[in-house]
């Protein structure tokens, strides 16, 4: 037997050699793969619609496991969180932002700083409809032009950057409406995102001082249109301001520019850096803090939980009856 198949590989000896090849190849690729999907959580990312007004947010009802494993569900409204929301805003806190607020793949619904800040807050119950890469205008879009008011208490927590991005569209950002067919497409997409990013340059280096002034000013005076429809309406609406890195560690300033539109529009912001600076943490602990220069790490997102926790707890009236769970046969609501 050993002969015969011998003589046919003689007889056929390119043949077999590009089939051999290509075995390979295809069990290379297989493992690549494996190890996208099970390692990295490649090949299924969250998925997102699309809106002239608000830009882009993930779609309802997704489930997904992605970097180191962190488990990513979103509900019904297609915030993050456990549970559906019912059409009753009593007793719920919505939490509004970037990919700060986001938290990114890494971080699972459970360690957010929005799930943790209502932990000590009896009868109230968190969403988190933060969005990746999302601007002032995005948050305003969605919560004013769409009135999408799911909640009684509004908690918008962006860095300072996120007054000059504009109203951010999903096209050009390495996010999916459909999804990719496998993990290697969606590293060569992310690739090619990056590579094609490189042609561009930040629209501030064509600004002088006085369109940054405009960008900033119109972001700051959306925001304050919003916070006065929702007080309007009877809701709460707290303002927090997110530091990178640097100006948690005291190396860098807050933007004065911000800080100036914010006080013309009459919006009262909470600084988280002021809160840090309050608690003398040495700088080994606040590099502990950050994911990288501007996110969050697990225990960043703990402190930031304690910290806004604290905050909502002293802006609120008084804790509201314990939401009805589905284990009661009760609505079903967020954690």
């Amino acid at each position: 037997m050993n002969r015969i198949c011998a003589g046919v590989f003689h007889r056929h000896c390119r043949l077999s050699l590009v089939l051999l090849v290509l075995v390979c190849i295809m069990v290379t690729v297989g493992l690549v793969e494996l190890v996208l999907r099970v390692r990295l959580g490649l090949g299924r990312p969250v998925l997102y619609d699309s809106s002239p007004v608000y830009g882009y947010r993930p779609l309802p009802g997704g489930t997904y496991r992605r970097f180191g494993g962190a488990r990513l569900h979103f509900n019904n409204l297609g915030l993050r969180a456990e549970a559906d929301w019912d059409g009753e805003p009593d007793g719920k806190i919505l939490f509004l932002g970037d990919s700060v607020t986001y938290g990114g793949s890494y971080v699972g619904n459970d360690q957010l700083f929005s799930a943790l800040a209502t932990r000590h807050l009896p009868g109230y119950i968190a969403g988190n409809g933060g969005v990746n890469a999302w601007g002032v205008e995005n948050i305003v879009g969605l919560v004013v032009e769409t009135g999408f008011q799911p909640a009684e208490v509004y908690v918008t927590v962006v860095p300072e950057a996120d007054f000059y991005r504009g109203l951010v569209r999903c096209q050009g950002l390495p996010f999916f409406n459909a999804p990719p067919r496998s993990g290697l497409e969606e590293l060569w997409r992310f690739f090619c995102y990056r590579e094609n990013n490189k042609r561009y340059r930040e629209w501030t280096a064509f600004a002088d001082d006085a369109h940054k002034r405009l960008v900033a000013d119109k972001a700051a005076g959306q925001l304050a249109k919003m916070d006065r429809r929702l007080r309007e309406k009877g809701h709460i609406h707290v303002l927090f301001i997110t530091p990178q890195k640097a100006q948690a560690l005291g190396r860098e300033d807050r933007d004065a520019l911000v800080a100036e539109c914010l006080e013309r529009h009459g919006l009262e912001a909470v600084y988280i850096a002021d809160r840090l600076a309050g608690l003398g943490l040495p700088a080994d602990q606040i590099e502990a803090l950050y994911h990288d220069m501007v996110h969050l790490s697990l225990r960043g997102h703990e402190l930031w939980g304690q910290i806004i926790g604290e905050e909502l707890a002293g802006r609120l009236d008084g804790p509201h009856h314990p939401q009805t769970s589905e284990h009661t046969g009760g609505p079903i609501l967020a954690n």
